[in-house]
């Protein structure tokens, strides 16, 4: 509770540029009714998009159990 109380707008972000950079990678909508402006620009995209694609390799490798 005191991070929220101290940095509570800091983590929304952080939390917003996940949420919408996981859309993206998904194939889920990034654009109209209930999504809002994305919170990264292009720059912040292009670095994002491989870092999903390795963990889901990783996470596919791990066994059932793992």
């Amino acid at each position: 509770m005191k991070v929220l109380r101290r940095s509570g707008d800091a983590v929304m972000d952080a939390e917003l540029r996940v949420a919408w950079a996981y859309r993206a990678w998904s194939g889920l909508p990034t654009e109209g009714r209930g999504v809002g402006p994305a919170p990264l620009g292009a720059e912040a995209q292009a670095r994002t998009g491989p870092r999903p694609d390795a963990a889901a390799k990783r996470w596919a490798a791990v066994p059932v159990g793992g």
